[in-house]
């Protein structure tokens, strides 16, 4: 995503990062500031970790909602398009896991009435992109 579109915003709702360290959206930055906080197995993303570098496992930040909501690639053995879509509603703190790539996640919340509780299809009928 991050390559066909740069950093910006979906639908005036959510925030795709991509590695722009002139930018806001910037995937290393976040990355970082997400790894700075995860200090323990029972931290704000138990029972998962923000993914280490060098290390097996763990989420990689991609994108977030206005409404705070954080959408994740949970890092597996298998190959980087294979990895399993992992959001969390800040509200609840309650995660979700999606088998699906990032990309067909994204055009679900942006088109899919039914795609509970991330769509912004009702509102948004109309797809768009800003960038940054």
């Amino acid at each position: 995503m991050g390559q066909a579109f740069g950093v910006g915003e979906f639908s005036q709702e959510v925030l795709v990062l991509c590695a722009d360290e002139t930018r806001v959206g910037d995937l290393l930055l976040w990355w970082r500031g997400l790894l700075e906080s995860d200090d323990s197995s029972d931290g704000p993303f138990a029972p998962y970790r923000i993914h280490e570098p060098g290390t097996t496992g763990g989420l990689i930040p991609w994108g977030t909602t206005r409404s705070a909501d954080r959408f994740f690639w949970q890092v597996t053995d298998g190959a980087v398009d294979a990895w399993p879509v992992l959001a969390m509603q800040v509200d609840t703190q309650g995660w979700n896991r999606y088998e699906m790539t990032a990309t067909e996640f994204l055009y679900r919340i942006l088109t899919d009435t039914g795609f509970r509780p991330y769509t912004v299809a009702d509102a948004v009928p109309e797809p768009f992109f800003e960038p940054a």
